[in-house]
Formats: structure tokens, sequence, C-alpha cells
């Protein structure tokens, strides 16, 4: 399946004339939150270590993570009129997260492989006082069930769109009768321009990066608990992330995981995860936005489930880290799921851009591709390197993907001149979004 998506913003290569040559005092930089390292209970936290890397992981159709739910329930309520003076204990549940697909989204002119994942959870909590029509207030449980379709791109893991079903009952327990009441029935999508990084591969300790995107959501359905514009919703965002810890992620083989923040402009922790290269996804994470625009969960690893009888897709590049405008050697390796080499077999080599390079293994079970790795920086650059890119091979026909992280290096001088660009990045962003803003709502389609 193929689902093709085209978008064009007149105002990119002013955001970089804007970020580079602006004259006014830069924007705020968030130092190194030492204070968020504390320790907490049941967790091991060492920030001493500095050898820890983790690199990108690939997954298989039908890999399953389970996971334990709290969400603060009277954060779902607040803010919303109808439902003033009503109470909401903590709500408890599951949650399954599954690797569904493997797809393609063409944005703009880049086609991009992304993992379709889906995560299904249901959550029950006590509630107090709630309004129900004819009987007035009433006491008894709600019950939240949410469906969680996300795209993220084989090569880092980044978050390109998303759809959230959440589907909320309160059931009102009278004289021994139960009534349930429907308090909302709603779907929000969301895309992300350009693609939300929560990780850059490799991982390693005390790195930082910082992330500027627009979010765009909308609406569809009816809620009690949440407004819902007939128009699509335009959010400028930054973050700064952070690799701060490492210790105990709290499954029984993540000893060996990392903390991971996420932090607003402000100071404001918004997430974290421990992320476990063992179950090859977080062990651990609490968000202050689950769903409904700030309701805070933490997800805790229960189980893992990955697929294992599947053909092996498996990337080689010599070397990994490479100069600009230069050529690496690149391997793509495959096996059944008895570890024997598959002939014949052909896919697509993606790096970055328009391309896609055909391949076809030989009698060996190896394909050997010769790739020019270009110039183009990704969203997230450091003081360490101009690009981290994911070299992704993909089969369609069998649904399989292997990848490995190219390392584009940078200059010292180019290091400085990032870190000035970081710096510079969420004004640029800001004004970026609004010159976008105000161009579109100029015209009639």
């Amino acid at each position: 399946m193929v689902v093709a998506i085209r978008r064009v913003s007149f105002t990119t290569a002013l955001a970089l004339l804007i970020m580079f040559s602006t004259t006014f005092e830069t924007g705020y930089i968030l130092d190194e939150p030492t204070s968020y390292s504390v320790e907490e209970e049941g967790q091991t936290i060492d920030n001493s270590s500095t050898n820890w890397t983790a690199y990108l992981p690939v997954w298989n159709v039908g890999d399953l993570w389970t996971y334990s739910v709290v969400l603060d329930g009277q954060a779902l309520i607040e803010g919303s009129p109808e439902l003033e003076g009503a109470e909401l204990d903590l709500l408890h549940g599951t949650a399954v997260l599954q690797v569904m697909g493997v797809e393609e989204l063409i944005i703009g002119e880049e086609i991009i492989p992304v993992y379709r994942t889906v995560t299904a959870a249901v959550v029950v909590g006590d509630g107090r006082d709630f309004p129900a029509p004819i009987l007035g207030t009433v006491d008894g449980y709600l019950t939240a069930a949410l469906t969680l379709t996300e795209y993220l791109r084989v090569g880092d893991l980044a978050l390109l769109e998303y759809d959230k079903h959440i589907v909320m009952t309160f059931t009102a327990e009278i004289s021994f009768i139960e009534q349930t009441v429907d308090v909302a029935d709603f779907v929000e999508s969301g895309i992300y321009s350009p693609p939300l990084e929560f990780y850059d591969f490799p991982l390693a300790m005390n790195e930082s990066w910082n992330s500027v995107t627009n979010l765009t959501k909308t609406y569809s359905g009816s809620s009690d608990v949440v407004s819902m514009p007939d128009e699509p919703e335009y959010f400028d965002q930054e973050w700064e992330f952070l690799v701060n810890a490492t210790g105990n992620g709290g499954f029984s083989s993540c000893t060996n995981s990392t903390k991971l923040w996420q932090i607003s402009p402000n100071g404001d922790v918004e997430e974290w995860r421990w992320w476990c290269p063992e179950v090859n996804h977080y062990s651990s994470r609490w968000t202050n936005d689950i769903a409904l625009g700030g309701v805070d969960a933490e997800m805790t690893l229960t189980s893992y489930q990955p697929v294992t009888d599947v053909m092996s897709v498996n990337v080689e590049i010599n070397p990994t880290s490479s100069p600009l405008n230069s050529e690496v050697d690149c391997w793509v390796n495959i096996t059944d799921s008895s570890g024997n080499n598959v002939s014949g077999k052909s896919g697509y080599v993606y790096l970055t851009g328009v391309n896609r390079t055909s391949f076809t293994t030989s009698d060996n079970g190896s394909a050997y591709i010769r790739l020019k790795v270009g110039n183009t920086m990704d969203d997230t650059p450091t003081s360490d390197d101009w690009a981290t890119h994911g070299v992704v091979a993909y089969l369609h026909s069998d649904q399989s993907v292997g990848a490995v992280t190219l390392t584009l290096e940078g200059s010292a001088i180019g290091g400085l001149l990032r870190q000035e660009a970081n710096r510079l990045a969420a004004q640029a962003g800001a004004i970026t979004f609004l010159l976008d803003s105000q161009f579109e709502s100029s015209f009639r389609y």
C-alpha cells in the first residue's frame, strides 16, 4: 500500500535565510537540566557513564509490546464546563502496541518508508458527581478506550502522522442498576512538518538536540471533554531533547537503559522515556499529553513479543561516518527464518531525497550498492554532526526492512555555525509559521 501526501511551503528558503542572517538577540537556549537526574523509586540512575550507546532498531510486522497504563483522571475533566464539579480518580488499564505494516509516504518530493503502528488501550477509573441526563449528578466509573495509529520513519523512528480515536463512557451506579452515558467519541489527527524526532540515533550519553516543528491538528466526531474546532489547528512547537542517565528502565531485561527528556523552552519537562535496547523500544514513559490536549499518563512495559519466524534484512555501510558529498559502500544481506542466504530478492535502498536505488541479491544473498551521501542537513543538527540519516532497505513484497544510521560529518567551524543555528531555530520557526499562515489566508482555493 502506498499512501501519497504532497505538501509545498514557499517559506522554506526564507526560513534558512532568517535563521542565519537575522540580527536580533538570540533565543532561549536551555542549559543542561542536571536537576532532572533524580533517583526514582525502583530505578538506579548513573550519570557518570559516558560509554553507553544505542543504535537504530529494526522492527518486524507483528512485533508487540504490552504496557500497564495509569492516566491522571482528573485532568480529563478539568477545563470542561459541562463536567464542572465532577471528580475522577486515576485511570488504570493496559495498552498493546503492535507493528501493523511497512508503507511508503510521499511528502513533497521525498519518498519515505514508514512503520505503521497501532496502540490499543483501555483504562477505567471511579468518578463522582458526573452530570447525567434527567438523573442529575451521579457516581460511577469512567471507561476510556484509545486507538492510536502512528506513522514512524523507519530510518530514525521520527513521527510523521497520527490518528487518535478516543471513546469514553461513564457508567452510573444507581440502586444497583447501571446506566451508561456517552462522554466522547472522536478522532484527532495530526501531521508534523518536519517529522518529530524523539530519538537522534545513535543515542549516546550527554547528547542533546533541538527540534522545531509545526503540528497540524484536525478533529471529527463529538466530545464533552474537549472542544473540537471545525477548522484545522496549527501549533508551532520547539523542544530540547536530552540523554542524561543510565540505569534500570523498569522491565526485567532493561537494566542497561537510558533516559531521554523532552523539555520545553521555558524548562518544563513534557515527557521522558527510558529507551531499552533489549526490547527495541521504550520500557517506560511519562507524558503530560497522552490525549485531549494535556492528560498526564505513565506507561510501563510488562511484556515484549518480537516476531521471530521472519526474513532478515541486514544493512551494512562503510564507513558509517562520512564527509559531505562523498560516497559509501552499502551491502544488503538477506537470510530466511532459518538463516539461509536468499538470492534473487529485489527491493529498494533509501537514503534521502527523491531517489530510491533498486537492488537484487546475488547467490550469496547479498547486494552491493555505492551510495552518494550528498550534503542534506537533517532537522536535528548538533555541534558534533551535520546530519544522521537512516539508510533503509525495503522489500515491498515481504513487508521487511533493514536499516542503519549514516552520520554526515561537519567541520569545526560548521559545528559553531550549527550551535548558532540551534539558538536561532525557535525564532526562525515562529516567523516562518506566521508567514505561512498569512500567505495561505490571502488566497482562495
